[in-house]
């Protein structure tokens, strides 16, 4: 009797401790993916990203020191202090940001270049990616139109604390 009460206690505990796991790993957060549209006091929100009540002007609109990348090669670094944005002027960059870098310690947004749906083909694993302690926000310039779930398909192994901002700018 005692055993039988045992066993069926065991196989209670087991089954409550899978659903427990497997529940947890459901939950899994998404990055949360913003569009900036023109203006920029009203912001378009993707449908699964919470309202954001600022974002990150002064790292978008080059007011803080930057270093910019092209064909996986440094073109510039502004002056001042430490850069806070990396800019990729092409998708050809990526390896670069896997070797560290003493110039990436306090980066908090990379800035990526689309420049055709086709860029957006060649995934950008944020794993691979070396010494960036700080990194807060990837932002993708688009010269095409996306969508969400392009770009989730485009951004893999990000931290759930990434935030994703993207804007589409049409070439007339």
């Amino acid at each position: 009797m005692k055993n039988r009460m045992n066993m069926a206690l065991t196989t209670v505990v087991m089954v409550c401790a899978l659903l427990v796991v497997f529940t947890s790993s459901s939950f899994a957060q998404e990055n949360p993916i913003y569009q900036l549209s023109d203006n920029t006091d009203s912001q378009s929100m993707s449908r699964t990203s919470t309202r954001v009540t600022s974002y990150p002007e002064d790292l978008l609109y080059d007011l803080e020191p930057s270093v910019y990348i092209k064909n996986n090669q440094i073109i510039e670094v502004t002056e001042g202090q430490a850069p806070k944005v990396v800019k990729l002027k092409d998708i050809n960059s990526f390896n670069i940001l896997s070797s560290d870098n003493d110039l990436f310690k306090r980066v908090e947004m990379i800035t990526i270049n689309i420049t055709s749906a086709s860029d957006l083909m060649r995934p950008f694993n944020v794993d691979n990616i070396r010494g960036f302690g700080s990194l807060k926000y990837i932002y993708l310039k688009c010269e095409s139109s996306v969508t969400e779930s392009q770009i989730r398909n485009f951004i893999q192994q990000a931290d759930s604390e990434i935030s994703i901002f993207y804007k589409i700018f049409n070439r007339s």
